[in-house]
């Protein structure tokens, strides 16, 4: 009687596309529950601060503005419950993906995690939060009568895409810079806060001097926001935006993260 021997799989030295993209997603939903734990633990509310967090967030400024309600055309509390929460996207993924490699640099010793992957998982995790946490709140203030349903949920839904596309890119970005310069780690807060202004959140377009407003449509973070508001407002609130240049400067904006990432990356290998 003679026992059997079990050879191995052979390896296949040239995978396919789709076999790398399953160990890809794999391989970022992993890291992407690594986050999870290290961030938020496994006793109390554990995940469920993924969304508690920001949520507060937005509470929290409705309740802080709402006081000038009467001074206002429109309801501040419902321009805000739709507005601040897109704010969350580019602000809170930068926050959390600067220097993201330098931190997790020990997980690159494992052949299947690449750098990109790390950034991505990160980027996931917030991106995540944020939406749960609008469409959650948005559900329960529209019961409470604080906001409506929308005018055109497609063109809202377009909108909210657009705001998460462009915070994507901008992050990217961010993340590289932050890689390659020690300042611009240092001085990305302030870059976020100075954007508050020209971000489309709380001042809506309509109320800007026509002189500053057309600089503002520039920048394609405000087209989206607006896009997104014409799509929750409808005729209730007049909105400006160019749609054309909204998506071919933010498709600018990504090709232009994922080159400068490159640059971070193999400056990240190197050394």
């Amino acid at each position: 009687m003679t026992a059997k021997t079990h050879r191995p799989a052979p390896v296949d030295a040239h995978p396919s596309f789709w076999h790398q993209l399953r160990i890809q997603r794999r391989v970022i939903w992993a890291l992407t529950m690594r986050e999870t734990i290290t961030r938020f633990g496994r006793e109390g509310l554990g995940a469920i601060w993924m969304v508690a967090e920001p949520s507060m967030f937005i509470v929290g400024v409705m309740a802080i503005f709402s006081h000038i309600e009467s001074h206002a055309t429109y309801s501040i509390a419902e321009y805000l419950a739709v507005s601040y929460p897109t704010l969350l996207f580019w602000r809170n993924g930068t926050n959390r993906v600067t220097k993201a490699l330098e931190i997790n640099r020990a997980l690159l010793h494992h052949a299947p995690i690449r750098p990109i992957d790390i950034i991505y998982s990160r980027i996931l995790l917030e991106f995540s939060g944020a939406a749960g946490a609008f469409f959650i709140l948005y559900l329960v203030f529209v019961q409470l009568g604080i906001c409506h349903w929308p005018a055109d949920i497609l063109t809202m839904a377009l909108g909210y895409l657009l705001v998460i596309w462009f915070s994507f890119a901008f992050v990217l970005i961010m993340a590289a810079l932050a890689e390659l310069s020690e300042t611009i780690d240092r001085v990305s807060h302030i870059i976020i806060y100075l954007m508050l202004p020209f971000s489309g959140v709380f001042i809506p377009l309509y109320a800007i001097p026509i002189r500053f407003r057309e600089a503002l449509l520039a920048f394609p973070l405000v087209d989206a926001v607006e896009y997104f508001h014409s799509g929750y407002y409808g005729s209730r609130m007049p909105t400006y935006y160019n749609l054309g240049y909204t998506v071919t400067a933010i498709l600018a904006m990504t090709l232009f993260s994922y080159a400068l990432t490159n640059i971070a990356i193999r400056r990240v290998q190197l050394n």
